[in-house]
């Protein structure tokens, strides 16, 4: 759907007569709505239902905005539709469904990645025809509700993404079930090695800092040490309970300590710049051709060649993986530099062969980012974080979004053509290519870190 959406972009504009910069604030409040819905079923959600849950209700919104679409009567209302609810259909799906991937696989976590990220491959060849003949056979409105059925079909994928512990035998199930395989937002090892829990780091942690992990609670009941009445004692008692529970609820929310790690700190420019160029160019590209008078029937060949080079792109993507032909954090800068550089040239692309050109670039490097990063972050923060740094991941995704979309849209409505918006979309995503080349800096950084951290805690369980 956001490969394609280009089509109904442009449809827009000529439906409503509507300027760019009013449908891309639309865009921008998706990214927000996706970037807090992703936040929310990641981490706070993650105890109130399964993955398999929050994929399955996004497949029922993301229905539900095509609707809603098909049948508004202002473009104002498309703020709503595709803004809000398929921000939350987006929210729900997408971030669940790349951590339930990611626990279903070990050794083969990037080769995996890079295969189930050939879906958006297959659909970006399978779409564009779909929906222009859509276009042309029921109109916008039509399309839009035929489209919308089309994503009820998240809910049979979810149905299909059951927990890890499914496929174990019952013997596994009774005699780790709670320990290894705890909650939606538990940690999954391999190796079925007993990962502590929260509680269990907390204790060891209070006895190399007891001042910061300071417990009120166990004070007020050591009676030889503190008298006071039983009224005193509650409030002090009710008084920690609140503190614990706001603590836990600021970890649930964000998980503070993945942004202790070096790498993880330079990832974080990396995936708030390099995801405008990434999913943008795809979304541009049809407008900017129709500006160029390139007929309907060629801009779906465009959508359909960006699709199709883009599926070339993730076998070679595994096979590269699979002989270990370079870091993957490598690959991606490389590949974010080369869709930038070719975003800077926009003004030679003046016709439909120069667009070809374009669509094939984009098509090869510029899906790369989204089939490695859930594997490039593994590597940088374990799979202990990769929840958390997933959500932290998906919130600077949604702001670089949400902030890149209205002055996109309003650089195009300021200049008359789409040369601005690129050019901005090429320096972000070089910028972001260029910060991944850090990585040997900062993982000397995390190392000395971790080394520290450790020598300082076997001080302190030292007896004395």
């Amino acid at each position: 759907c956001t490969s394609s959406f280009g089509l109904f972009f442009a449809e827009f504009m000529v439906e409503f007569r509507a300027p760019a910069s009013s449908i891309t604030i639309a865009l921008s409040v998706q990214t927000i709505v996706f970037s807090v819905s992703s936040l929310f079923a990641l981490n706070i959600g993650s105890s109130l239902a399964s993955n398999r849950t929050y994929i399955i209700l996004g497949g029922l919104f993301g229905c539900s905005a095509y609707l809603i679409s098909a049948v508004i009567k202002d473009i104002s209302y498309l703020i709503l539709s595709h803004g809000v609810i398929f921000g939350i259909a987006y929210g729900f799906s997408y971030g669940p469904a790349l951590v339930v991937l990611g626990r279903y696989f070990d050794k083969k976590r990037g080769i995996a990645s890079s295969l189930g990220n050939m879906g958006v491959s297959v659909g970006s060849l399978v779409f564009p025809p779909v929906i222009r003949l859509l276009l042309d056979s029921y109109g916008l409105r039509g399309a839009l509700a035929v489209i919308g059925g089309i994503l009820l079909n998240l809910c049979v994928a979810g149905a299909l993404m059951r927990p890890v512990t499914f496929y174990q035998d019952k013997t596994d199930k009774i005699d780790h079930g709670q320990k290894v395989w705890a909650t939606n937002s538990d940690v999954y090892d391999s190796n079925k090695v007993k990962i502590p829990s929260n509680d269990e780091k907390e204790n060891h942690i209070i006895k190399a800092d007891p001042i910061n992990y300071y417990n009120l609670s166990n004070v007020v009941k050591n009676s030889d040490i503190i008298q006071t009445s039983s009224t005193q004692k509650q409030k002090l008692q009710g008084l920690d309970k609140r503190i614990q529970t706001t603590k836990h609820l600021c970890k649930k929310v964000v998980h503070f300590k993945v942004l202790k790690n070096a790498l993880f700190r330079m990832w974080i420019p990396v995936c708030f710049l390099g995801i405008i160029g990434c999913v943008q160019i795809v979304i541009f590209i049809p407008p900017h051709a129709k500006d160029l008078q390139i007929s309907d029937s060629d801009i779906t060949l465009l959508v359909i060649i960006v699709g199709a080079s883009n599926f070339i792109s993730k076998i070679l993507l595994a096979y590269f993986i699979y002989i270990n032909l370079m870091p993957k954090h490598i690959l991606i800068a490389l590949s974010l530099i080369i869709t930038g550089i070719s975003c800077m040239f926009i003004s030679f692309y003046t016709n439909f062969v120069t667009m070809t050109i374009l669509s094939v670039i984009f098509g090869v490097f510029g899906s790369v980012y989204f089939g490695l990063f859930p594997a490039v972050l593994v590597d940088f923060v374990g799979l202990e974080h990769l929840s958390g740094a997933m959500a932290i991941n998906m919130l600077m995704q949604g702001l670089g979004l949400s902030i890149s979309n209205p002055i996109l849209g309003f650089l195009r409505d300021m200049t008359g053509s789409f040369h601005a918006s690129f050019y901005l979309m090429g320096t972000t995503l070089i910028i972001s290519g260029a910060i991944l080349f850090l990585e040997p800096l900062c993982r000397r950084m995390e190392i000395r870190r971790t080394a520290a951290q450790y020598l300082q805690t076997q001080i302190d369980i030292q007896p004395l």
